[in-house]
């Protein structure tokens, strides 16, 4: 899973360049660091996530990308280091090969919106308002744990963690 940031007109013309450059033989550039990534439990009234923390823009950036599998209880929390405007942040599934469901939390960590999205696919997803946190988990998840928006979530970052741009 992929983050863009933009206005919602550059991304169209961006994600076309991209795809043109791919189908060129281009490629998008992953670098395991081999470290093990942290991880928190994400609690919400219905289950918990043991989620691991994207906090620097390189992890944001490729998020899940190239995972064959996650837990059934697992996710991956994307936090920012202030809140972002929804037009010029998008979630796609470029080179994510399992399907997932986004929610997006504002700083209260309350859920403003769910979105699922297709393995696969360039579809950009985004929050319906101002955001600070994104936690994606398996398709349905959410739904399937009765997160909804207005849901809020229970989660602290670790000590030493601080998101950067």
């Amino acid at each position: 899973m992929l983050t863009i940031r933009m206005a919602r007109g550059a991304v169209l013309l961006s994600v076309a360049a991209l795809a043109t450059a791919l189908a060129c033989g281009g490629s998008l550039a992953t670098t395991p660091t081999g470290t093990v990534p942290q991880t928190i439990t994400v609690s919400f009234p219905g289950g918990t996530l043991v989620s691991e923390i994207a906090y620097t823009t390189a992890q944001r950036d490729s998020g899940l990308m190239n995972r064959t599998t996650l837990g059934a209880n697992s996710g991956m929390v994307f936090a920012y280091p202030y809140t972002q405007q929804p037009e010029f942040e998008a979630y796609w599934m470029q080179n994510t090969p399992i399907a997932l469901s986004i929610a997006f939390l504002d700083s209260t960590k309350k859920v403003i919106n769910i979105e699922d999205m297709q393995p696969n696919t360039t579809t950009l997803h985004f929050a319906t308002g101002r955001f600070l946190y994104a936690i994606e988990a398996n398709l349905g998840w959410f739904a399937s744990h009765n997160v909804a928006a207005g849901t809020t979530a229970t989660f602290s970052l670790p000590a030493g963690v601080v998101p950067t741009q």
